[in-house]
């Protein structure tokens, strides 16, 4: 039995800024402090996933230029399995700002880790993985089809038994042109979104019941402080459970939890529990990011 997930998407510097509040247009602010970390999405996630003791690859671009070095240094570091070479282009990085009480804010400047293409999947078998794990971030911007040639492949070939699809929409969901959304939803993927990129999604797609229609799969809505919402297809409709937060004793920054909580939701089923069980775990784990600075806790 495949017991491995197989990790796409982007490997950022995150330049995190901390400050009072963010400051409105012709504003002088200071900054309380300033520091470099590895995230991006797709690392985050595969950061759980080691931090959990999982087995994954990591297809993610590293580029040239400081941040790329940086980033290459980390994912050594951390003995992740990254297939790929280095591309020619420069890496861009993530300025984080985090206003006092948690809350943060992104300003991106996109390099080399959101560019895809069709070499990066050669030779990559999905039959060997139990999972594929994608986000959308790296499907609004500059980058080809690559991703979805390749996932629609995957769901081709392997026809009998093809790997479970999850996936991440993130913040940048509306910038998702609506026919590769509709292209992703055909290949029936899990969805684990934010409860502001449900609705930004329901605006265009309808309600949840509309949505796990579409994608014939489970939907899973996180709600900060309330929890998740796992919601399933029925014939009849959908069935709705609430899986409770877990306290947070102090906010520090809420950078990357939702990454946490998507890796530790694809940790359990690759354990083989149910998706109750999988997300009031994530649960947990996604507070104990909040609780520290930076997106892991590696």
């Amino acid at each position: 039995m495949k017991k491995k997930a197989l990790i796409i998407g982007s490997t950022a510097v995150d330049v995190i800024i901390e400050i009072d509040s963010l400051p409105k247009t012709g504003d002088d602010v200071n900054t309380k402090s300033q520091v470099l970390n590895v995230g991006g999405c797709a690392y985050n996630v595969a950061s759980m996933l080691s931090y959990l003791s999982k087995d994954f690859d990591l297809i993610s671009p590293v580029g040239s230029g400081f941040y790329g070095d940086f980033i290459n240094k980390t994912l050594v570091q951390k003995g992740f399995s990254a297939p790929l070479d280095r591309v020619r282009e420069e890496n861009g990085c993530c300025y984080c700002f985090v206003e006092r009480g948690g809350e943060r804010s992104f300003v991106c400047h996109r390099g080399a880790e959101y560019v895809f293409r069709d070499e990066f999947f050669k030779g990559i078998n999905p039959a060997g993985y139990e999972i594929i794990y994608f986000c959308g971030l790296d499907l609004s911007g500059d980058s080809d089809d690559s991703i979805i040639r390749f996932l629609e492949d995957t769901t081709k070939n392997c026809t009998l038994n093809h790997p479970k699809l999850f996936f991440a929409p993130g913040p940048q969901i509306a910038n998702i042109p609506r026919g590769i959304l509709e292209q992703i939803f055909a290949l029936e993927p899990m969805l684990h979104l934010s409860e502001s990129e449900y609705e930004v999604l329901s605006c265009e797609f309808g309600s949840a019941e509309d949505i796990t229609h579409l994608t014939g799969a489970p939907l899973i809505i996180t709600h900060g402080s309330e929890g998740a919402f796992l919601i399933t297809p029925t014939s009849c409709g959908i069935n709705k459970v609430h899986v409770p937060s877990q306290p947070v004793e102090k906010v520090v920054d809420t950078i990357g939890a939702g990454d946490a909580h998507a890796g530790s939701v694809i940790s359990c089923l690759l354990d083989g529990k149910t998706l109750s069980e999988s997300i009031k775990f994530a649960n947990t784990m996604a507070a104990k990011v909040i609780e520290i600075k930076g997106s892991t806790l590696l």
